[in-house]
């Protein structure tokens, strides 16, 4: 008894590409060829992080824009007991809900690169306020509320920073952005442009050495 052969057999000796069954019979052809190469494609993605996650890190040269934050893996890598170049890094936690917005720093205050425009690691502890806009942003766009300016709190003491940010609910959606300075009055002059907004509200904020003026409007669709 001679051996069966099966649909993709007949597919692969070209059984489909003659002139009797022209269009249709390439159509049959391609389209059966391109099913058996399913398994070629990834079965899962990476989104957790935009490098492969580790718990020891000596790459902060490698974080794009500058953003080791993101880069190793947000607040999974940034839990004080993983490392970068054999220290342990600062623990970075974050809370949210529709009413607030809060985020703490506890850790070495220097000595890493957490996210920073010009890549310096001489003030880690400051550098908390860029991952509070990246993060605050982000989920500013997930929900319609606005940030109250008035309301925000810094705590400094020592090596751990606290910041929270009231919500309350708004038509429309918001951004926050901020400028300042750890031990100098910090400059603001990079805030002048969104004066102009809709919606532009600014505060400045003291707690300790620390001061910052944050600035909101409304976000551009």
């Amino acid at each position: 008894m001679g051996k069966i052969k099966k649909f993709l057999d007949f597919v692969n000796e070209g059984f489909f590409d003659n002139e009797v069954l022209g269009n249709f019979g390439s159509i049959i052809s391609n389209t059966s060829r391109n099913y058996g190469r399913v398994n070629e494609l990834p079965t899962t993605l990476d989104t957790e992080s935009p490098s492969p996650f580790s718990t020891s890190r000596n790459d902060e040269t490698s974080c794009e824009g500058n953003d080791c934050w993101t880069w190793f893996g947000k607040e999974k890598f940034w839990n004080g007991v993983n490392k970068v170049n054999n220290k342990t890094v600062p623990k970075i936690t974050i809370d949210k809900d529709p009413k607030s917005f809060n985020i703490t720093y506890e850790g070495p205050p220097s000595g890493f690169l957490l996210k920073h425009k010009n890549g310096g690691k001489g003030d880690t502890i400051h550098q908390l306020l860029n991952v509070l806009t990246l993060e605050l942003n982000s989920y500013l766009e997930t929900i319609y509320a606005k940030p109250v300016l008035s309301g925000i709190k810094m705590d400094l003491r020592g090596n751990k920073l606290s910041v929270s940010v009231p919500l309350q609910s708004s038509p429309k959606h918001y951004e926050i952005h901020r400028r300042g300075g750890l031990g100098h009055g910090g400059d603001f002059s990079g805030l002048i442009k969104y004066e102009s907004n809709p919606g532009y509200e600014e505060a400045i904020h003291k707690s300790g050495r620390l001061t910052e003026k944050f600035v909101i409007f409304h976000k551009s669709i």
